[in-house]
């Protein structure tokens, strides 16, 4: 026979966790996505500094060409599976202005650097002091993705397990083009 304080215990606990479960539902931090797309429509802001060749990039200097802006880290799975395709659309966009970076997400240099030479990719990668510029383009993990339109504005992000395609990113291209 179950007594009279071990039932009114269970029934204090069941509103409690029941009252936690209401609170956190209806709060705004309950319905908020953790991923800030906040930056589309926005002036892309710099990027710019030493990449994992040696040389250095500044977005500031590709105004006027699509920039595919692209945040990864050796550890990241779906940075792996995603790299083929951002592999394949940069070298279909090699003479057309369309340009693509990548900026290393909580990595070292030495593991970016193993992961191009064993994924390929030739296109500008930010190696160093790179926790800013993710924090300015509202990155929350890898793989992101944004596409910043020659004007200079933020028009596009992608935020996915697997990451982008070629063909949707090509696709996002040819949409901009057509409504501008």
């Amino acid at each position: 026979m179950t007594s009279r304080p071990v039932i009114a215990a269970a029934v204090i606990c069941t509103l409690i966790v029941g009252g936690l479960i209401a609170l956190l539902a209806t709060s705004e931090s309950g319905r908020n996505t953790s991923v800030n797309f906040e930056i589309v429509g926005k002036v892309a802001p710099p990027i710019e500094g030493a990449t994992i060749d040696g040389g250095s990039f500044d977005l500031r200097d590709r105004r006027g060409s699509w920039v595919v802006v692209n945040f990864f880290a050796s550890w990241c799975v779906g940075c792996r599976v995603e790299h083929p395709e951002l592999v394949a659309f940069s070298e279909s966009h090699v003479d057309d202005g369309i340009e693509l970076v990548s900026v290393m997400f909580g990595d070292t240099e030495q593991a970016a650097q193993e992961f191009f030479a064993e994924l390929g990719g030739s296109w500008p990668t930010l190696v160093s002091d790179t926790g800013g510029i993710a924090i300015d383009y509202g990155v929350t993990g890898v793989p992101e993705t944004l596409l910043v339109a020659p004007t200079g504005r933020v028009v596009q992000k992608w935020v996915s397990v697997t990451g982008v395609t070629q063909a949707e990113l090509d696709e996002a291209i040819a949409g901009f083009e057509g409504n501008g």
